[in-house]
This record gives structure tokens, sequence and C-alpha cells, in this order.
């Protein structure tokens, strides 16, 4: 039977210890399990010694039958210290990155004060609520997703049997926007021309140093804001396509097939500890290949032909290996450079379109919302559904598993399109009418 021990620490805390001895080990030594039960500190000592004797008997039993008591006397920061040592070698590097920063700077801090058995479901929405008003909805999520798998890990681990996230309920601020940022299918085509349109824009004055390293100053001038061939293929392919940008950035000429107008997609760029690496894609069934329109054949071909000639021109300079997308020595382009200027491109774009009113009008421009580099693939899911494309081939097209994960994703942005073509069945009803009346 187990034996138990009331202490009474320094600061009056009252815990008992408990002793349960688990016979011998193949060593012929005792094996016994030491224990640190805390009481109720409001109940009398006779309460108390009850609540440690009955704690003590399960305890005993649970220790008899193979329990593991490691989520009762781990700490949670070792806990997540271990976890992500272990996680390191399961996920990409830019994911691991993110939860790293996650756990590190935001989920360790509260929970650093308890035991891995101690946190239950309360606790759980408690620490959720410290999000609101710091965190978007999306990352409140991504923090509760990464907490929830460190608990599945434990379960794993037999250091807790119950998942305390499971149940917890999610707070969310209530006046954030949700829902994909895209653009509809009339902004794609005019970003799109946007890309084929020179805009001039103001750089503002600043300092800069000459060749004798004297400081002078630049006032304010104009500079013309034009879009490489490169980046025009890259983000037609985006938009036509539905390629995430680590698919788009590893493509080579050899996965292109010009007489087929077909672009094989079998590898992605990702984020390594020392730099860049190419993987295998997202999924299994991201590995597909994608017919693309015959509208961008002609700017495929131009880019080919320029990039062929830049590539002699720089004779034992050039350092690619067939990539489509590169730096200026025919290395891999930067993972952050399609990024970069996207976001460059529409704040020029929409800064023209507000002060050229009359000539925006004209062209037919009209401001652009911001969205993110993604977004481009979001909005070639909802091209795709305004123009009919049934749900399972949008569902290849983007290399998704399953044609439900396609609808998840896209519900609500599909809902506009279908009201779309709900109008355009009336207004097609009704010419008809007309026509018959």
């Amino acid at each position: 039977m187990a034996s138990i021990k009331r202490v009474v620490k320094k600061n009056g805390k009252v815990v008992y210890r408990i002793r349960v001895s688990l016979g011998q080990d193949k060593q012929g030594k005792q094996n016994i399990k030491v224990h640190t039960y805390e009481v109720d500190q409001n109940a009398t000592p006779t309460q108390q010694e009850k609540q440690a004797l009955k704690y003590s008997l399960a305890l005993e039993d649970r220790l008899k039958n193979g329990d593991n008591l490691e989520g009762e006397e781990t700490s949670f920061e070792m806990f997540a210290e271990k976890w992500l040592s272990y996680m390191k070698t399961e996920l990409a590097y830019s994911t691991y990155e993110n939860y790293e920063r996650n756990v590190n700077d935001v989920i360790v801090p509260y929970f650093k004060p308890y035991k891995v058995a101690k946190i239950k479901t309360p606790l759980i929405e408690t620490f959720y609520k410290t999000l609101v008003g710091k965190y978007a909805n999306a990352s409140i999520l991504k923090i509760a997703n990464i907490l929830s798998g460190m608990f599945r890990t434990a379960i794993r681990w037999q250091m807790i049997q119950i998942n305390p996230c499971r149940d917890a309920k999610k707070p969310k601020n209530d006046d954030e926007e949700t829902g994909l940022k895209f653009f509809t299918p009339e902004q794609s085509l005019m970003f799109l021309r946007s890309l084929d349109t020179t805009f001039s824009w103001e750089v503002k004055g600043h300092t800069r140093i000459d060749d004798t390293g004297k400081p002078y100053q630049v006032g304010n001038y104009q500079e013309p804001h034009q879009t490489s061939t490169q980046l025009k293929v890259f983000f037609n392919l985006s938009l036509y396509c539905g390629f995430r940008k680590g698919e788009t950035l590893a493509l080579h000429w050899s996965d292109i097939d010009f007489e087929k107008r077909e672009i094989k997609i079998a590898k992605a760029v990702g984020k390594a500890e020392d730099g860049v690496t190419i993987k295998k894609p997202k999924t299994a069934t991201s590995v597909r290949t994608v017919t693309f329109p015959e509208e961008i054949l002609p700017l495929l071909k131009q880019y080919r032909r320029e990039y062929n000639t830049y590539r002699l021109s720089l004779g034992d300079q050039w350092k690619g290996d067939g990539n489509l997308f590169i730096q200026w020595d025919g290395k891999l382009m930067g993972l952050s450079t399609t990024y970069q200027y996207f976001k460059r491109h529409l704040r020029i774009y929409n800064d023209w379109v507000k002060n050229h009113e009359d000539e925006a009008k004209i062209k037919g421009f009209e401001e652009l919302p911001i969205i993110p580099l993604h977004g481009l693939r979001h909005s070639c899911a909802t091209l795709l559904n305004y123009l009919g494309i049934n749900l399972i081939d949008i569902s290849k097209i983007l290399g998704h598993a399953k044609s439900s994960t396609t609808m998840d994703i896209y519900a609500h942005s599909f809902d506009g399109q279908n009201k779309e073509a709900a109008n355009r069945i009336d207004e097609f009803l009704q010419e008809k009418r007309l026509k018959q009346a």
C-alpha cells in the first residue's frame, strides 16, 4: 500500500508526499515512485488527509496498471522544448519556424507555471481570451491549433489522457473582417492589364553618396514603374493556373510543354534552416499537370526568348540550371521577391488611379483591394467557378486531395459567384420573354 506524509512548505502550503512501491526492477532494486500531491488549502487537516489517501489509492492503481505520471511531473516549458525538438524533423522548416515563434513567444509564457497534466479546458479558454485584441482571428486559430497539436502529442506520449483543447471555445474579434482575400474575376483581369502598363510614381527626396563618399541631397522626382516579363509570367501563372508560390518558383523550362500547353507541377521551393530547398509539393495530389490558357502562350514564348538571350550574354557568370524565375546571375529567384514586388505594384497602381482619375477611367482602371500574394490562388479558384468549371476539376487544378477541401475553403467566395450566375440566368430569361412577346 502507498505511504503518505504530510509536508508543510515554508510558504505555509500543505502537500502530501506519496510513495508507491512497484516491486523490484530487473536489477533487483526497489522500484519506488514518489509523487507530490497538493491538497485543498482551505480544508481541515482531517479533510486534507482523506483527500491525500483517496488520491494515493487511485495513484497506486494507475501506476500498477502501467500509467505514466510524466505529465504530472513535467513542466509545460520542459514539454514544449521537447516537443519543438521532435517537430523540427516532422515539419517543413518555414512551418517549424512559425511554430517555434508562437510556442516560445505566446504559448510558453502563459503556461510556464503549470505541469502538463494540470492544464485543463477552463485554463485553455482563459488563455484564448488573452489573445483577443492582440492577434487577428486567423492568428488566434493558428495558435489554438498548435496548442492542440502539442496536447495530442502528450496523449501519444502517454503523459495525459484527454486533450484539454478539444472542447475549449475559441473567442474571436467580432469586429474583424473574416474570409479569404482575393480579386473578383473583373479585378483579376484589371490586375493583369496593369502589369502591361507603365506608371509614373513619385520618389521622395533622399540622401545619396557620391563616388568620393560625400553625401548629397536628391529632391523629389518621377520614376517609371514597369513590370518585367518574368514577373508578368509569374503573376499570370498564379492567376490562371492557381499555383502556390513555392510551386511556381520551382518551375524549370523542362516542366513546360509548349505544344500541349501543359505545365507539370512535381516540386516546390521551400525555406530550409540553411537557406532554400527544393522539396515535394504540399500533398501527393499536388503533383499534377495543368493546362494553361492559350492567351499566355505568347507571353511564355517571349520570356523564353528574353531568357535565352540574357543567359548567353552572361557567359561564365551564368549560375542557373534551367529554372524559370531567376536572380541576375541565373540562380533561383529569392523567396520574398514576388511578394515584395506584388505589394509595391498594388500600392503604386492604387496611388496612380487616385491621382489620375480621368485617365484611369479611360483605361478602365479602378482601385484594387490589397490582398496577399496567396490571394492570387484564391482569385484563380473564384475565376474558375465564375466560368462554370465544375468543383472536381477546380480541385484537380488546385491540387487539393479532395473536392470537399476546395468547397471548405472557397464556399463563401463561391456563394457570390453563384448569385451572379443566378442573376445572369434571370437576365437571359427576361431577354427571351421580351423576344417572344
